[in-house]
């Protein structure tokens, strides 16, 4: 018994030593793809991740009686009519600056003289004249010794730098905007190709797992969009009550950032204290630091936690590494896509049982025995695989039977009621639900009266409220 044993685990050491080896190939083939590819895979991308934010408003505009195609339409018009405002308004203040002589000398003065405080200063000044400054030199003058700036450049060359990336980001908005009207069509053409490609059960699976990408990349923009544009707005306030200049180009970049999880927002925060630095006092710097940070981390930690919840669950870990990888490839629009694809390939491996166990690995925390009984009914049936993993996961966690078969009752009332169709499944797990209740004969005789299989009615509806309420108390109890 000893040998067969060591066999089996040098089969099994073999065989998940090749798959970590092409997975590693594969990553490896996929990394050089995006490289090579960026051209073209970066607009794609960029086009999908429109796509899902134009979708809940294009949802809501379909419910009001309006074409699919023409609420997609509607909303991209409207998407392009906001950016193309938000973006010259950026443009006009960025252009108007720039050509301002008068307030870039007063630029140059006022950092030469921040520059020199700093050169003197017993925090900073041996590790800037040790990076290559000179005592008498000015801030462009340093910077060129250092490398940073090349030779005879100035503080308003930046700013042309900056204005003439605009024609390139202008002719890749064109290519996007060609991709996302071919994914809108794509869309909508979809699901007839899956029902026809997985009939019967199947196809009822592939649409679960769209609808459960929808949702969850809809809830990431949504709130992502309403808590960056909540944060814009506060930014942009407390940034023109301070007189810094470009107000609304650090609010709108504060905005975009504010996709890059954790550290997005913060970086947003440099350029307008950088100026304050220049141009404040050091109280007044104090004071507009201490409110830009604040209202980040109101907006990021207090009111998005409240609104989404857990609605991303992944290892921060894994988003910091994604999101510095990202950057690596795509630089500032690849940290902002990167998080949907990540929220899309998790839910694919959940719905996927061999690599179910990937996807507990990317999450935030390990499930709890009733999420784990949410993820495992939310399509109507239990797999002999899924029964397996929760009698475990009970006897590891010390539930007991009853406990367990109240919960399981309550947790597929509940999805009956979201669905609005019962299964087999479900009635079973419900009946032996009923089966525990303090008076089991009444619930039984009104649950095998009234419910049936397939789709709910409004009386079948109500019922199933109350039924839950019931065994809430009983579970509560």
């Amino acid at each position: 018994m000893e040998e067969k044993s060591n066999i089996w685990n040098s089969h099994n050491f073999r065989h998940r030593l090749g798959m970590f080896s092409h997975a590693a190939i594969l990553m490896t083939l996929v990394t050089i793809w995006l490289i090579y590819l960026i051209d073209v895979l970066q607009p794609l991308f960029v086009a999908l991740g429109i796509y899902f934010v134009l979708k809940p408003g294009a949802d809501k505009l379909s419910k009001q009686g309006f074409p699919v195609m023409l609420s997609y339409i509607t909303m991209l018009m409207l998407a392009i009519l906001v950016v193309l405002s938000a973006g010259f308004f950026a443009y006009e203040q960025a252009a108007n600056l720039a050509d301002d002589d008068v307030r870039m000398a007063e630029y140059t003065e006022s950092l030469n003289d921040r520059w020199y405080d700093l050169k003197n200063s017993s925090l900073f000044g041996d590790a800037i004249m040790d990076s290559g400054a000179t005592v008498t030199g000015t801030f462009e003058q340093d910077m060129a010794t250092m490398g940073v700036f090349s030779d005879g450049s100035e503080l308003s060359d930046l700013f042309s730098q900056l204005l003439s990336s605009v024609g390139s980001l202008f002719i890749m908005g064109i290519t996007v905007i060609f991709f996302l009207l071919f994914i809108i069509f794509e869309a909508s053409l979809l699901p007839g190709r899956i029902e026809r490609a997985w009939p019967g059960g199947a196809s009822e699976r592939v649409h679960m797992i769209r609808d459960q990408i929808e949702a969850s990349v809809n809830t990431y923009v949504v709130v992502k969009t309403g808590v960056g544009f909540g944060t814009a707005v506060c930014a942009g306030i407390v940034m023109l009550f301070f007189g810094i200049d470009l107000w609304f180009t650090w609010a709108l970049l504060t905005f975009i950032l504010n996709y890059v999880p954790y550290i997005g927002s913060l970086l947003a925060t440099i350029p307008p204290l950088i100026i304050g630095f220049i141009f404040l006092e050091p109280s007044s710097v104090i004071f507009l630091s201490v409110l830009l940070l604040t209202n980040q981390q109101l907006w990021g930690n207090v009111i998005e936690t409240r609104w989404a919840g857990r609605a991303l669950d992944i290892s921060p870990v894994l988003l910091l590494v994604v999101t510095a990888f990202s950057f690596w490839l795509w630089g500032i629009i690849g940290m902002i896509l990167s998080i949907p694809l990540v929220v899309i390939l998790k839910i694919v491996l959940e719905n996927i049982e061999a690599t179910r166990p990937l996807a507990i690995l990317l999450s935030e925390r390990a499930p709890t025995l009733e999420e784990a009984w949410r993820e495992a009914i939310k399509d109507g049936r239990i797999t002999a695989y899924e029964e397996r993993m929760l009698n475990e996961l009970q006897n590891v966690l010390g539930y007991t039977d009853q406990q367990v078969a109240i919960m399981s009752a309550r947790v597929a009332a509940e999805y009956a009621l979201r669905r609005g169709r019962l299964s087999l499944d479900q009635i079973d797990l419900i009946n032996i639900g009923i089966g525990l209740m303090p008076s089991p004969k009444k619930w039984k005789n009104q649950f095998d009266d009234i419910v049936t299989e397939g789709k709910l009615s409004v009386m079948e509806r109500v019922f199933l409220g109350k039924l839950v309420f019931a065994l809430d108390d009983d579970e509560e109890e």
